[in-house]
């Protein structure tokens, strides 16, 4: 089976595409990334393809709209696939081309995520997490998961795990890998909570004999990493601290966090993290920063679905210190985020249905 993956070269996205591609059976994949001449003509393309999707249109047609809206090395890269079983896109700004381009390889078209403004009737599957299941009552093509596909799994991870020690030379003892995320309208991270949370890391890595391992996002608030890079970086017990961009001898030092921690807390503003974390086979806490009076977005909805499930747990600051004290001396089993494989399942069905 071919497939083309088209990537708007957002990791987030790329990550749900990657995932999926890994585990497809018998694929050969081709990589396109899609960029637009103008915002305004990806914009207008969308806006055609949601009146306009469900219609027959002439590949001339097809091809001049093509031309007319993506730069021309991307046009190119289109231009030279003669074959494809199967088009998979993550995003919304790659929706429009995923659907025109399969109709001149005559291929499948996969979305994930619910793509604004086209929505999914046009494609041959959908692959929605819980947050997009209420928009897709009575449709058929619809695969439901519970976040979204990625490409970790415990299997992957615990392969990894014993030589990235020996690689980095650490000890033999416990470890937290804390992945940060940023601030929204939901959810913000401060100054002072960086503080709070660097004082709970030293208490417990004194306490526990346990080692930290903390990762910053690139919409984590610049004086937020500060804080922390001047209470953590450079500790013994502290033996990594990424941020985004940093050199790093390690190849991906965001999986070696999730590979080499016993316990993974996330912020719960990153809802693909939580979803990663979520399917590591570790225990993982939700850090919820949010004002407790505040009205919470959908994916809490979800995270709290996760909890009722054994999948993950939340907590919020000024209760952290405990719950990361019960995690780490709990008994309890996790049950992993399947996510990945329920796309793949549902991707091997649509094709062998022809």
């Amino acid at each position: 089976m071919k497939v083309v993956i088209l990537s708007d070269n957002r990791p987030g996205h790329y990550k749900q595409s990657l995932g999926i591609v890994q585990k497809l059976p018998e694929c050969q994949t081709e990589w396109v990334e899609i960029q637009f001449r103008h915002k305004w003509r990806d914009n207008l393309l969308r806006g055609f393809m949601s009146v306009f999707g469900g219609m027959s249109l002439p590949v001339s047609l097809i091809r001049i709209l093509l031309r007319w809206s993506l730069v021309p090395e991307t046009y190119k890269s289109l231009t030279r696939l003669e074959t494809a079983d199967l088009i998979l896109s993550t995003g919304s700004s790659v929706a429009a081309v995923n659907l025109l381009l399969g109709r001149i390889l005559r291929a499948k078209t996969v979305t994930c995520r619910r793509p604004s403004p086209i929505g999914i009737r046009y494609f041959d599957l959908a692959i929605l997490p819980m947050i997009s299941w209420q928009n897709a009552v009575g449709k058929s093509n619809i695969c439901k998961t519970i976040g979204v596909p990625n490409p970790i799994s415990p299997d992957m991870l615990n392969a990894e795990r014993e030589r990235l020690k020996h690689e980095l030379n650490l000890p033999n003892c416990q470890r937290i890998g804390i992945l940060l995320g940023g601030t929204d309208r939901h959810e913000k991270i401060t100054a002072t909570d960086a503080v709070k949370l660097g004082e709970i890391c030293e208490a417990v890595a004194a306490e526990m004999n346990a080692q930290i391992l903390v990762t910053t996002s690139r919409r984590t608030p610049v004086d937020v990493v500060e804080r922390l890079s001047s209470t953590l970086a450079y500790t013994d017990w502290c033996p990594l601290f990424i941020a985004p961009d940093a050199p790093s001898e390690i190849a991906d030092p965001y999986q070696a966090i999730l590979a080499l921690s016993d316990l993974l807390i996330v912020t719960a503003d990153s809802f693909s993290m939580v979803c990663e974390a979520a399917s590591s086979g570790r225990p993982v806490t939700v850090l919820m920063l949010s004002e407790e009076k505040t009205r919470l977005p959908k994916r809490h909805e979800v995270y709290e679905y996760m909890e009722e499930h054994a999948i993950v747990h939340r907590c919020r600051l000024d209760g952290l210190k405990q719950h990361i004290t019960t995690a780490l001396t709990s008994s309890v089993s996790t049950v992993s985020l399947q996510d990945t494989e329920t796309a793949v399942d549902a991707i091997v069905s649509l094709m062998a249905d022809g």
